[in-house]
């Protein structure tokens, strides 16, 4: 979660104040909090779905796998790649008694999925009983992407909420937009990253030696018997 100090907000939305001009300032915020114009924050995410892919060997799935050892079959693996796209534009106005400006921007962060992407190694065929227990379990990797994303999307537009709170922003004329546009970059992106590595952490969290050795004694020992022992 993130927690903003009054000191960060204060140095980024008033960037021209100074302690012999705080009353003067003070009337300019007053002026720019006190326009029509609203700071705007939309949070949208979007899924495609996914894709079953079944003509690709347990060895080559190996090579696409970030947790497999050499040598190892991999029967099933579940990929997803994310896009985070954040734009802005608003209502931009100065004001001369103090040589600053106001900034009522609209900010929109748009999280998205590609199709998610099921792999089931080719040795098993879409009708045998070993391709559904793997099936089964790669599901369950896609339900915990397609879970998580609106919970991404609620904690970002959470915190912007609390960080913004409809306010303009307002500092030193021509700064106001590079100083979102800094604050977008330093801590609006690396936050909706971490969300979705959090997402990657729990996906490890199904793939336990349990679960493992559970896949491998289903359909009497299907997969053993066509790859041995050494697989994911």
């Amino acid at each position: 979660m993130l927690k903003f100090s009054a000191v960060f907000a204060w140095l980024l939305l008033t960037g021209i104040t100074a302690p012999a001009s705080a009353r003067k300032n003070a009337t300019f915020l007053h002026r720019c909090a006190g326009q029509a114009y609203k700071t705007e924050a939309i949070i949208k995410s979007r899924q495609a779905g996914f894709v079953i892919n079944n003509k690709v060997g347990s060895r080559a799935l190996n090579t696409m796998s970030m947790s497999s050892r050499a040598g190892d079959y991999v029967i099933g693996l579940t990929a997803m790649q994310s896009t985070t796209k954040v734009d802005f534009d608003g209502h931009l106005w100065q004001d001369k008694e103090t040589g600053g400006e106001c900034f009522a921007p609209r900010i929109e962060i748009n999280i998205e999925y590609a199709p998610i992407h099921v792999y089931i190694g080719k040795e098993f065929q879409p009708d045998s009983c070993a391709y559904k227990v793997i099936l089964k379990h790669e599901m369950n990797h896609v339900r915990l992407y397609q879970e998580n994303l609106p919970r991404v999307e609620h904690i970002v537009r959470t915190e912007m909420a609390k960080r913004f709170s409809g306010t303009p922003l307002y500092g030193p004329s021509g700064q106001v937009k590079q100083m979102l546009e800094n604050e977008l970059d330093t801590v609006w992106r690396p936050m909706i990253k971490t969300e979705l590595a959090k997402i990657e952490l729990d996906q490890h969290l199904l793939d336990s030696d349990a679960e493992l050795a559970k896949v491998s004694r289903a359909c009497l020992g299907e997969v053993q018997k066509v790859l041995g022992f050494r697989y994911y």
